[in-house]
């Protein structure tokens, strides 16, 4: 199917990347529209982001309750009179990933396994995805795996980082994004995995509780896309008094920032904490206790934005 074929309420996921650091964006399917995927808008500290690159991007479909992921070919915000969005365009047709008998689940936590029973010697890798049959690894890039190997894999997750284990043999080995990764039969599920699994499974029945997204209840849904792709098709003739203002852009970039030549202090990266205007570049400058926890607590949230890998 195409992008435009999202249900109304899917969740997306958008994997991006920022100086070579990965960070995942969520938001959510309204709609499609000629051009593609009408989502909710994605703004950081007030500005909109602005998708330069292809990324990949991940969404739940609300109407079949399968994984979609596909890469985009642009991400951009558009105005129309109902408010700011975002529309995701992709050329390419869109196939499901789930489609195994064993339902399988997303994860994508950091983990550590030992290889053939050498627990002396801990590798890094991140936890794709688990089933009842089996669970998908993406080692980290100093790491060869083969068909037959075992696993000890040891991951936390959920709220209270419960730490959780299992044993598994290598069956097939595959790519996920360009990166090498395997999958593994479990020869032994055990209560604490059911029990994720169990949880999983309600998270995707909230999610499927989700309400759809009206714009303009007094009006179909089928109006109200010819009503956007209107304005789409036509934004600089819209009544700017009708319309909110489109926040300032901050790019995101999928790929990593290249040196600059020395003629400024400031990074060409606009989420460089240098760049943010509650960061100091004058480190003997003082600092007041009051200006200190406004800092701690905005810190925090790029630290909560910035979803950092570990694997590159």
């Amino acid at each position: 199917m195409n992008v435009s074929d999202i249900a109304n309420g899917s969740e997306v996921k958008i994997h991006a990347s920022i100086s070579g650091h990965g960070i995942v964006i969520l938001t959510e399917a309204i709609f499609g529209v000629s051009e593609g995927l009408l989502v909710k808008p994605m703004e950081y500290f007030g500005k909109y982001m602005q998708f330069l690159e292809p990324s990949n991007v991940s969404i739940r479909n609300k109407r079949d309750g399968r994984v979609y992921r596909f890469m985009s070919t642009t991400i951009t915000p558009v105005r129309t009179r109902y408010g700011n969005f975002h529309i995701i365009r992709s050329s390419s047709k869109l196939e499901p990933e789930n489609i195994r008998k064993a339902e399988r689940f997303y994860i994508e936590k950091l983990g550590l396994m030992s290889i053939n029973g050498n627990n002396m010697d801990l590798k890094n890798c991140i936890v794709y995805d688990i089933s009842m049959r089996g669970i998908a690894l993406i080692p980290d890039r100093h790491t060869s795996l083969k068909v037959g190997d075992t696993l000890d894999v040891m991951f936390r997750y959920d709220n209270t980082l419960h730490n959780y284990e299992v044993s598994t043999v290598v069956v097939r080995t595959f790519k996920i994004d360009g990166k090498n990764a395997v999958g593994c039969s479990i020869s032994n599920i055990n209560v604490d995995l059911i029990g994720l699994l169990a949880s999983k499974k309600k998270e995707q029945t909230e999610l499927d509780r989700i309400p759809e997204t009206n714009l303009n209840p007094a009006i179909s849904e089928k109006q109200q896309i010819k009503e956007v792709n209107e304005d789409i098709a036509n934004d600089s003739y819209l009544d700017m008094d009708l319309i909110p203002e489109r926040p300032s852009m901050i790019r995101i970039e999928n790929t990593p920032v290249k040196a600059q030549a020395p003629v400024s202090a400031v990074s060409p990266n606009p989420l460089d904490p240098s760049n943010l205007e509650h960061v100091s570049r004058d480190s003997s400058a003082p600092k007041k206790s009051i200006r200190e926890r406004r800092l701690a607590q905005e810190d925090k949230k790029i630290a909560d934005l910035l979803d950092l890998k570990g694997l590159d």
